[in-house]
């Protein structure tokens, strides 16, 4: 599914888009194919029956648990087919409706990813999704989380949408002593009924991690691991965190096109992201990518045809904190329409 719908807006700017008429920007990506480790659209063909819990259906398993981590009934899930604006066919759901004591609650798929030799693997996962709002039967507001577990069940990192707020956090597997890892504002907000693309790649080698929706990058460079864990990947896990157990929101989570696969990448592909113009005329474009990682911005006249020979444009170091590095085009002002890319340098 590419779902472009949906709106994934930075609390201080919206995301920058269009600002320059004519212009494209993609990142430069390898021809191979991807490994597929798992992916599934739950329909019928896979073995997936509509209107039953998805715990159960192709691997799928979920746990409950309490506020002191004891287990307690399964939450609500299931397999769905109602039609749905954005998603086709059959999709699955977390949420909805929660047994008395349960606070949190996993679903997930395992996959048991353990990476050797050198280098270590790319691993993408890609989902699509949207998030629900309670009714007034149930007016209360939980968080929903994707979350990353290692092959020994270790927690390495989740994206959180914070149902309350609107606001999308990340957490690392950090933790401070007795206090919990902190949940870090991204600076992004989602909205209601939205459909969203969410990516993510996982650089092992590296230990990093970068999160985009829709295209945007909204979490970049963080560690996959902060806390020494093992780098392996068990699963990917759709949560449901119920902030106060006993009063659960009726709110829930849809998703589809659920995928896991290891890219033929030696590290993550940079994403685009346009600034602006400045007074002097040149075109500022700030490239995503992985700290200490040299990137070329790479630009082409467009026509009717597509673009046509790229030729490089600058060059620079993306940066720690932050991996990202921000390029100019002085020859912007002089082109009509332009495409840009982005590629890593050895």
């Amino acid at each position: 599914m590419n779902v472009s719908c949906g709106k994934i807006r930075r609390l201080w700017r919206a995301s920058a888009s269009g600002w320059l008429a004519g212009t494209a920007l993609a990142a430069s990506l390898g021809s191979a194919e991807p490994l597929i480790l798992y992916e599934t659209g739950f329909e019928p063909f896979e073995g997936f029956s509509a209107d039953q819990d998805l715990v159960g259906q192709g691997s799928w398993i979920g746990l409950a648990t309490d506020l002191e981590g004891n287990p307690t009934p399964l939450a609500g899930n299931g397999v769905l087919a109602a039609p749905v604006p954005g998603f086709r066919g059959q999709y699955a759901y977390i949420g909805y409706d929660a047994p008395p004591r349960s606070a949190d609650f996993n679903i997930w798929r395992p996959v048991n990813l353990r990476p050797s030799g050198q280098p270590l693997p790319l691993v993408r996962f890609q989902v699509s999704f949207q998030i629900n709002d309670s009714t007034d039967q149930a007016p209360f507001f939980d968080d929903f989380r994707w979350s990353v577990y290692n092959v020994t069940e270790q927690r390495l990192f989740s994206l959180d949408f914070d149902n309350d707020s609107l606001g999308l956090n990340y957490i690392l597997d950090d933790a401070r002593g007795d206090q919990p890892p902190p949940i870090v504002p991204t600076g992004f907000t989602f909205e209601h009924g939205e459909p969203y693309d969410l990516e993510m790649d996982l650089n092992f080698q590296r230990n990093l991690w970068t999160a985009r929706i829709n295209g945007v990058v909204v979490v970049n460079a963080q560690p996959i691991t902060a806390a020494g864990a093992a780098l392996t990947l068990g699963d990917v896990d759709a949560v449901w965190v119920i902030r106060t157990p006993g009063k659960p929101g009726d709110n829930y989570m849809i998703f589809d096109d659920y995928r896991i696969s290891v890219l033929p990448l030696s590290d993550i592909p940079p994403t685009l992201e346009p600034i602006g113009l400045l007074n002097t005329g040149a075109f500022v474009i700030r490239v995503f990518g992985e700290p200490g990682v040299t990137y070329r911005l790479e630009g082409a006249a467009l026509s009717a045809s597509g673009a046509s020979q790229w030729t490089p444009v600058a060059s620079g170091v993306a940066q720690s904190p932050g991996g990202f590095v921000d390029l100019q085009d002085p020859a912007a002002a002089t082109e009509p329409s332009r495409s840009y890319r982005a590629v890593s340098v050895p």
